[in-house]
Formats: C-alpha cells, sequence, structure tokens
C-alpha cells in the first residue's frame, strides 16, 4: 500500500510503501480497533448495562509505555469511547464517537493528490524562507552514558546544517537542516515507516529517523539504539529553541 505525507509550507511530499497506519494500533481508525478486538492474546470482554466493554493489547509503535485499552461499545454495536493506557495504568488517549457515518461518500478527487496539496496549501500559512538556523535545537533525553561530544555547522549559499555527535555507551548524531518552499511540487519516495511523532509524522528505520517541522528537517542516525530509544530522543526535542 502506498502512504503519501503532505508537507504543504514545502510545496513536498513523502511517499512510503507501508502497511500503515493497519499495521499499529489507532485509537480513530477503525479498522485497527477491529483488529485489537480479534487478537485472543490477553483480551478480556464483559457484557454491561449499557453494551460491550472490550480490553486488548495495543501495538502503538511510536510509543510502547502504551500497553492496553478499553474499548466500550453500545447495544447496538457503535464505538462509544476508547481509552489507552500506559504501565502505570494512566489513561494517556482517550476517544468518544458521536456519531460515525457508515455509508460515507467522498467525491472522486478526494484522495488525488494534487488537489489535497492545492487545499492544505490554502490553509497553511506560508512561513518565510528559512536559510539560518539562529538558535540550535537540543533533546531533552540523552540516552544513560551518553553526552555531547562535539557540535558543527555547515554553511551553504541556499541552507545551514547543524550536526551534533554524541558520544558515549549508547552514541547518535542529531541533524537540523534547514529546508525551503519548492517552485513545483516535489514527490520523495522515502525509506522505511511512518511513525507519529510529537511533531508530527515522520519515517523511521532500523538506524534513523527523521522528520520535519518549522521549514526545519531532522535526522537521528544510530547504529547502536534501538526503535524505541530512537524515538524517545526524537519526541524530547522540543519545537521551540532551547539552551543547552
Amino acid at each position: 500500500m502506498c502512504v503519501i505525507v503532505l508537507t504543504p509550507s514545502l510545496n513536498k511530499s513523502f511517499k512510503f510503501q507501508s502497511d500503515w497506519p493497519y499495521n499499529s494500533s489507532q485509537s480513530y481508525i477503525l479498522q485497527p480497533l477491529l483488529e485489537d478486538m480479534k487478537n485472543k492474546e490477553d483480551r478480556k470482554f464483559k457484557k454491561t448495562d449499557s453494551g460491550y466493554e472490550f480490553i486488548t493489547k495495543v501495538n502503538y509503535v511510536s510509543n510502547k509505555s502504551l500497553v492496553k485499552q478499553k474499548i466500550v461499545l453500545d447495544k447496538k454495536l457503535n464505538f462509544k469511547t476508547v481509552e489507552v493506557y500506559d504501565k502505570s495504568g494512566n489513561i494517556s488517549i482517550s476517544m468518544k464517537f458521536k456519531k460515525v457515518d457508515y455509508k460515507a461518500k467522498f467525491n472522486k478527487n478526494y484522495f488525488e493528490l494534487n488537489n489535497n496539496m492545492e487545499v492544505a496549501r490554502e490553509t497553511t500559512t506560508q512561513d518565510e524562507k528559512v536559510s539560518k538556523i539562529d538558535e540550535i535545537i537540543y533533546p531533552m533525553y540523552i540516552p544513560k552514558n551518553t553526552s555531547l561530544e562535539s557540535q558543527d555547522k555547515v554553511d551553504n549559499e541556499t541552507s545551514e546544517r547543524v550536526i551534533l555527535t554524541f558520544a558515549g555507551a549508547n552514541p547518535f548524531v542529531f541533524v537540523q537542516e534547514t529546508s525551503k518552499m519548492n517552485d513545483n511540487m516535489v514527490i520523495t519516495p522515502v525509506e522505511g515507516e511512518p511513525v507519529l511523532l510529537t511533531s508530527g509524522v515522520g519515517a523511521i528505520t532500523d538506524s534513523s529517523v527523521s522528520w520535519i517541522d518549522n521549514n526545519v528537517e531532522y535526522y537521528v542516525m544510530t547504529s547502536s539504539l534501538s526503535q524505541e530509544e530512537m524515538l524517545s530522543v526524537v519526541n524530547s526535542v522540543s519545537v521551540m529553541p532551547i539552551g543547552k
């Protein structure tokens, strides 16, 4: 299946060959919810006065601290609520369904790429061209026994790149690079799987995570961190510049 992520501020889209979001849990999409309900591993079910209640395991690739969910249906099997819990039993995600249109109809151009990009550009505030990184952003989470070893800045005529090298027991490289609006729409094939981050949608492989935020491209690259550790680093990156 082809998944396309639009970045209208750069007139750019990213194309994945992926089964996302069907290969992971999603509290707002019916098919992954149904797949979780069909999974018999550690599943609990009970009938209530108002309907039915399922407790199931979850698989959130971008957040392994989420471990289970409670799905509530009414007597007519309509979805009412979904609550996703972390390892401590706290509710991390809460979804309430007021109405679901099971017979929804869409115009033939609803999923057409150019049309979606045009609509997105009309509703997106276009930022000014970003060619310099005024303040370097640092991750708030750094793996144990690991620290910043070096910081390098590379300039060219149209952009700027900052390379932060972290050394120690769990080394990794964090790159920040300015990006610019393309005159014509660009479709870029992407290696890896889409992943939901605190700042939007990124791409993850076994050794890297990449994403765009405020027209700056970010990369975390490593040969030693697990995907879970990489995502801990990535999700700790503040969208506002901070000091070390």
